[in-house]
C-alpha cells in the first residue's frame, strides 16, 4: 500500500469516528450522502455507505451515472439518485444529518460552493462536510508540494502542465488540467457555512482536512 493510501485511509477511518461521535446516530437517523461512492471492486471498506449499519436510512446523491448504478447493484435498499450537490431535489429539513467527503472543492467556483453550502442546510438539520485544507503544502489530487500557497488560481495552472495521474499511477504533462479543483480555507468554509464549528484534522504535521460540523440535532 502507498504512502498516500494509508494515510487516506487514516484520515477517512478518523472522519468517521468523528462523525459517529458528533452525532452519535441511531437506526431511526435518515442520513443523505451527497457525493456518495462505492469501491465496486470492493477494495474499499472506507466509504461512508460501506460502513453505516442502517442502509435503508440512507440516501445517496451522485452527478455520476456510473457511481449511482453501482451503489443501486451493492446497496438496492439505498435510495440512489443521479443529481446536483447545488440543486438537491428533497424537501426542507428532509433529513437529520447531511454527509459529504471531499466534494465542494469539486463543484466550481465560489458562488457554486455557496450554492452547496446553502443546499445542504436546506435540507439537513444538521451537517458534516469535508474538504481538503487549501493551505496544506501538498496537493493530493495532483500530488504536487507547494503548489497551493501560489496565489489564487495558480496551482490550477501549473496542473496543466504536470500532475500525477491516478489512472496510469504516474505523472504527466500536457494532459487535462484540474479545471473542477477548487480548494478551500476555514475561513471560506466559515462564509459558507455560518455558525458551524470548523475542525481541523491532521494526520501528518498539520491539518490536511477541514471539516464542518453545524446544525442541531
Amino acid at each position: 500500500m502507498s504512502l498516500f493510501r494509508r494515510l487516506s485511509d487514516i484520515s477517512r477511518k478518523r472522519k468517521i469516528v468523528l462523525f459517529k461521535n458528533t452525532f452519535q446516530p441511531t437506526e431511526q437517523t435518515k442520513i443523505l450522502d451527497v457525493g456518495a461512492e462505492i469501491d465496486p471492486k470492493g477494495n474499499s471498506t472506507l466509504q461512508f455507505i460501506d460502513l453505516y449499519p442502517w442502509k435503508r436510512r440512507i440516501s445517496a446523491i451522485n452527478q455520476s451515472e456510473d457511481h449511482i448504478a453501482i451503489i443501486k447493484q451493492v446497496y438496492p435498499e439505498i435510495d440512489s439518485r443521479v443529481g446536483d450537490a447545488c440543486a438537491l431535489p428533497w424537501c426542507d429539513k428532509y433529513f437529520d444529518i447531511v454527509y459529504s467527503n471531499a466534494v465542494i472543492e469539486h463543484v466550481g467556483d465560489f458562488e457554486k460552493q455557496k450554492l452547496m453550502a446553502k443546499e445542504i442546510m436546506r435540507v439537513g438539520k444538521a451537517w458534516f462536510i469535508t474538504t481538503p485544507n487549501r493551505w496544506y503544502p501538498f496537493e493530493f489530487h495532483m500530488r504536487l508540494p507547494l503548489v497551493t500557497w501560489l496565489p489564487g488560481n495558480a496551482y490550477k495552472q501549473v496542473g496543466r502542465i504536470i500532475r500525477y495521474s491516478h489512472l496510469s499511477k504516474r505523472y504527466a504533462f500536457g494532459i487535462r488540467g484540474v479545471t473542477n479543483l477548487r480548494l478551500m480555507t476555514a475561513r471560506e468554509l466559515r462564509q459558507c457555512f455560518p455558525n458551524s464549528r470548523i475542525v481541523k484534522l491532521r494526520v501528518t504535521f498539520m491539518a490536511e482536512t477541514l471539516i464542518v460540523v453545524g446544525g442541531m440535532f
